[in-house]
């Protein structure tokens, strides 16, 4: 059985497909306020090429933000209907998550704008800095204080160069933790959230 994988919770397009947690097809490029047109054609795409039927899939695993509105909703809503349609599984995964570099200690970032960043700091699937908005000075300041970390995602905004981005491979490594009880309640991570 396959795992559709999905993220469209910020500026990029995420599809894939995994089997026992290895990704066996993937597409990922940058797709911002695109995603809604694109990703239901990708997902056709990815099934084609690898002569798939969406009977083959035992789960979605999906990003559910903090991201921006329309696009975590896309992901998301995409999500639950296919696994309402087929009867399966949903796994959740935060977005700011989905930037980690392997095992390796890794500052998450978002740009959450007026000189903000949504942050979180993983090593592999520990969490060593909860999902946060802080001013832009004080994640340079932990980038000093912490300089072998890696940093990943969107970092334009502190003027650092992100680590490669494996969100598919991030999206395939999934577990129990994350799996979605009740797909009705499956609510997305809006960026506005994280700043109240």
């Amino acid at each position: 059985m396959y795992q559709l994988l999905l993220d469209s919770s910020n500026i990029y397009l995420a599809v894939g497909l995994s089997k026992d947690g290895e990704v066996i097809d993937s597409i990922f490029y940058n797709a911002w306020q695109r995603q809604s047109e694109l990703m239901v054609n990708e997902i056709e795409n990815i099934f084609k090429r690898n002569n798939i039927d969406k009977k083959d899939l035992n789960a979605v695993v999906v990003g559910i933000g903090p991201g921006s509105y329309t696009g975590v909703r896309i992901g998301a809503t995409i999500a639950k209907t296919i696994a309402y349609a087929l009867k399966i599984k949903v796994y959740a995964k935060s977005s700011l998550s989905l930037l980690r570099c392997g095992e390796d200690p890794t500052i998450c970032l978002f740009n959450a704008r007026s000189g903000r960043s949504y942050f979180a700091v993983y090593q592999g699937k520990k969490v060593l800095e909860k999902e946060c908005v802080i001013p832009n000075e004080e994640v340079l300041s932990y980038i000093q204080k912490h300089p072998d970390y890696k940093i990943a995602g969107d970092t334009a905004q502190i003027g650092k160069e992100s680590e490669d981005l494996n969100i598919i491979a991030n999206l395939a490594d999934f577990d129990e933790n994350e799996l979605v009880k009740n797909i009705f309640t499956l609510n997305p991570i809006y960026l506005k959230d994280l700043l109240k």
